[in-house]
């Protein structure tokens, strides 16, 4: 009997080490993915590039953009800090709320292709391969973004 408490105890305890190992594993991946954040987040996502894009001149708005950026950024560390492998839709429903929050309407082409382009990068650091249409939406309204899908499902 002694025999196999000692046994179910050791078992126990290995078991309990496994897990915590791999939870460790996990979250290293998730740590790389915050340094990443950590680092697009101290960027000025709107200053003028030096090639094309000539940046946001009103500094108001420039700020409020990469607030804004910097809001999304803080909420990919957020759930990559709170869970061990985020699942797609958390990952894209921060995606669009952070996007959601600029008005497209209220910048010119150049500064909202800008928007998109920055907000993109959020796929590329998170290891997602498609917004599924919600960058597209944004940038250019739900009726082109329709035909845009119309176009490709033809091809």
């Amino acid at each position: 009997m002694k025999l196999l408490k000692i046994l179910l105890v050791t078992g126990l305890l290995l078991l309990n080490g496994c897990s915590q190992a791999n939870e460790n594993k996990m979250n290293s991946s998730n740590v790389e993915v915050i340094e990443l954040l950590e680092q697009f987040k101290n960027q000025d996502h709107f200053s003028e590039d030096g090639i094309l894009y000539t940046g946001v001149q009103d500094k108001q708005l420039k700020d409020q953009l990469n607030q804004k950026v910097e809001n999304t950024t803080q909420a990919y560390i957020e759930l990559y800090t709170d869970s061990t492998q985020p699942t797609k839709t958390q990952l894209l429903k921060i995606l669009s709320d952070g996007i959601h929050q600029i008005d497209p309407n209220t910048l010119d082409t150049e500064d909202r292709e800008q928007v998109a382009t920055t907000f993109e990068h959020f796929l590329d650091i998170t290891g997602l391969e498609s917004s599924e249409g919600i960058l597209n939406t944004w940038l250019y309204g739900e009726e082109i973004n329709q035909l845009i899908e119309r176009n490709h499902l033809n091809q």
